[in-house]
């Protein structure tokens, strides 16, 4: 089973993987983490890959969404053949932080920035190329936050402000999510706003528990305590 975290930076995603990931190692379950791929050592075409990935801006990228949808899938690919793909033949339960959505949301966000009104022309492209990346998440889970309030999160936990062109494209990958998640019934709404992380991740194993045959109980809060 591949379990994907979405949304955008600061919204939980690496707390809310890890929190799973121990739960279901706690339940018996074999479990694979994969860390954002900016932050993993990966073989000498993936760090070419991410390289060239992040010569650009941090969250806008190239400002292509067709070169930056090459990229992030080119990326993804060669993270299924060497770390998605053998653990689930190997019957792991792989949880990524950051899937398919990711790919999808922040082109999509490009094309909301430079041709506003005509997202819906970009989404069939966008999935088309995504898919190639390798196997679509059993479940994907969109961690959402209001805008703003994960933009503060993520800014402080970098000790950076964000350039208000950051801010402005990360509102713009936030739309980009609400348009997936109204489209696309395989992603998975969780919302975030007001709630701890123990509370995030209760709504996260309910969801999944609805949805998935992983050992998840319904209430399992006296394991956070």
């Amino acid at each position: 089973m591949l379990i994907a975290f979405e949304g955008l930076p600061g919204a939980g995603k690496t707390t809310q993987s890890r929190l799973l990931a121990d739960h279901l190692t706690r339940s018996g379950v074999p479990v694979n983490y994969l860390p954002d791929n900016l932050t993993r050592t990966e073989d000498t075409l993936g760090s070419t890959l991410l390289d060239l990935f992040a010569s650009g801006d941090p969250f806008s990228r190239h400002g292509s969404a067709v070169t930056d949808t090459m990229l992030a899938t080119a990326i993804r690919t060669n993270t299924v053949a060497t770390h998605i793909g053998p653990a689930l033949a190997a019957g792991q339960t792989v949880i990524e932080d950051r899937g398919i959505h990711t790919i999808q949301s922040y082109s999509l966000a490009t094309l909301l920035q430079k041709h506003p009104g005509r997202p819906a022309d970009g989404i069939g492209w966008l999935r088309t190329v995504s898919a190639m990346s390798g196997p679509p998440a059993d479940l994907a889970v969109w961690l959402l936050l209001p805008a703003d309030e994960a933009i503060s999160r993520a800014s402080h936990r970098e000790g950076r402000p964000y350039t208000a062109e950051q801010h402005a494209f990360l509102r713009h990958v936030h739309d980009a999510y609400a348009q997936l998640a109204a489209d696309d019934p395989g992603l998975v709404t969780v919302d975030a706003s007001g709630l701890t992380p123990a509370q995030v991740h209760l709504a996260v194993a309910r969801a999944l528990a609805e949805r998935a045959p992983v050992p998840i109980p319904a209430d399992h809060s006296s394991s956070m305590q």
